[in-house]
């Protein structure tokens, strides 16, 4: 099913943006637009998904997109900008994108033998070291 809620994307003055959906109690925030619209669909998943589990039917009708208003900047609060957009997800197809990205694929590599020995010896995660690597040369 594919569910459809206004939101407000924040532009703030230190850098990032928050983004606060107007009906649901709570929003998310990324460093970049890019990432803060993809924290938007995975908090639209993450609250759709929860009110379907727990059946809490019926589920919140979205704002009319024309009639919502940004909250105002505070002392506490200032952004920079502010703009409204719709935020998108289908729960069934997003569930399937989240359990592709969490499958393992299997990759044959080659050590030489004294490294492998020296490893074995050690009782070292071959996998574990390999992902741990990897996430330090792609910074992630």
């Amino acid at each position: 099913m594919r569910y459809i809620y206004p939101a407000f994307f924040y532009k703030e003055q230190e850098g990032g943006y928050s983004v606060l959906f107007p009906d649901f109690a709570c929003g998310t925030c990324g460093e970049t637009l890019q990432e803060a619209h993809y924290m938007a669909v995975d908090f639209l998943y993450s609250q759709m998904t929860y009110l379907l589990e727990a059946n809490e039917l019926p589920l919140p009708q979205p704002s009319d997109i024309g009639k919502i208003v940004p909250e105002p900047c505070t002392n506490e609060w200032v952004y920079e900008e502010v703009f409204s957009t719709l935020v998108a997800v289908d729960v069934k197809e997003y569930a399937k994108h989240l359990a592709d990205q969490n499958k393992t694929v299997r990759k044959n590599v080659t050590i030489p033998k004294w490294l492998d020995d020296l490893a074995q010896k050690e009782h070292i995660n071959f996998s574990s070291v390999l992902q741990d690597a990897l996430r330090i040369q792609l910074s992630v």
